[in-house]
């Protein structure tokens, strides 16, 4: 009975896990389409070609409205679930709306307009679940934003501003986009590990002392390489040294810069493996003891259990 019960306790963490990362992996590959079109609307609006643009426009609504199911899946609460169904209604009106719309270029405006209410009506439904106060500033500040927004962009919006709207909505999506997607490749990366990381290991030393060695032979280069005239060119030439890119845009030609290069490669590719192994000790070590205590709390249950039997 023991056994059996431990195995299911293993079993349903591996399905959790499974469920978790194909949440991550799917929200993740639509949020980047929405960024993708909205940046593709983005360059045909900037371009006034209002043919092509609603087509890129209504695929960002409808990638919009696929990861709202995301994030109610994520929650299921009554709150997540009203407010998938009032953000798909309006993503799925917003889509028809330009698609139908087309040549139209009010349309773009209206699309605009509700873009700006759904905003409302989401923010309203995160004042109700949380409860901070940072929350409640920054929920009132984007509805009040939004609010004017919607004010001004429901009346007829002159023709050379209508350019200057799509632009801002189209910004705002691909922006929201891009930092979740920026989210979620630095989820695991904890800013309190990090700090952790640079005292204890001394890091920063490490790579304050290849900043000054970086800004100090671009001062040299900048002087006798003829390619790197302004300094921002020699540190450039250094970044790409250190990291080992070699773009190949800047190039050095004289012995002292070819010299001085060798060293500075030589430098970097220390400090990256120092650091690499740094960060990889760190978290072994963390997670190791991390381990050490659940098998010790494990034990103590397992003792305590045997004596109430």
């Amino acid at each position: 009975m023991a056994k059996a019960q431990k195995q299911k306790k293993e079993r349903k963490p591996l399905s959790a896990d499974i469920v978790r990362v194909l949440l991550l992996v799917g929200g993740s590959a639509i949020t980047t389409l929405v960024l993708c079109f909205s940046v593709l609307t983005i360059i045909n609006v900037s371009k006034y070609d209002y043919t092509e643009a609603p087509k890129y426009l209504f695929w960002v609504f409808i990638f919009l409205g696929i990861t709202r199911l995301f994030s109610f899946i994520k929650e299921k609460t009554k709150i997540a679930l009203i407010r998938f169904i009032l953000m798909l209604v309006f993503d799925v009106a917003l889509g028809v709306l330009v698609f139908f719309g087309k040549n139209n270029p009010y349309m773009f405006s209206l699309s605009a307009g509700l873009y700006s209410l759904s905003i409302i009506a989401s923010r309203v439904l995160k004042l109700i679940e949380r409860h901070r106060v940072r929350d409640i500033v920054f929920n009132i500040l984007i509805i009040l934003f939004c609010v004017l927004m919607a004010i001004g962009l429901f009346q007829k919006v002159p023709d050379d501003v209508i350019n200057a709207v799509i632009l801002i909505e189209c910004l705002f999506i691909a922006t929201t986009a891009f930092i979740e997607v920026a989210a979620v490749a630095f989820a695991q990366l904890k800013l309190k590990v990090l700090l952790k990381i640079i005292v204890r290991t001394y890091a920063l030393e490490v790579l304050f002392g290849l900043l000054t060695l970086m800004v100090a032979f671009s001062l040299i280069l900048m002087s006798t390489e003829p390619e790197m005239t302004t300094f921002g060119d020699a540190l450039w030439y250094c970044f790409a040294v250190v990291t080992t890119i070699g773009f190949g845009d800047i190039k050095a030609v004289t012995l002292v810069g070819r010299l001085l290069s060798v060293v500075l490669g030589m430098y970097g590719i220390i400090v990256v493996a120092v650091i690499t192994s740094i960060i990889v000790n760190f978290y072994n070590e963390s997670s190791a003891s991390k381990q050490d205590i659940q098998e010790i709390k494990d034990i103590q249950k397992d003792e305590e259990d045997k004596t109430k039997k």
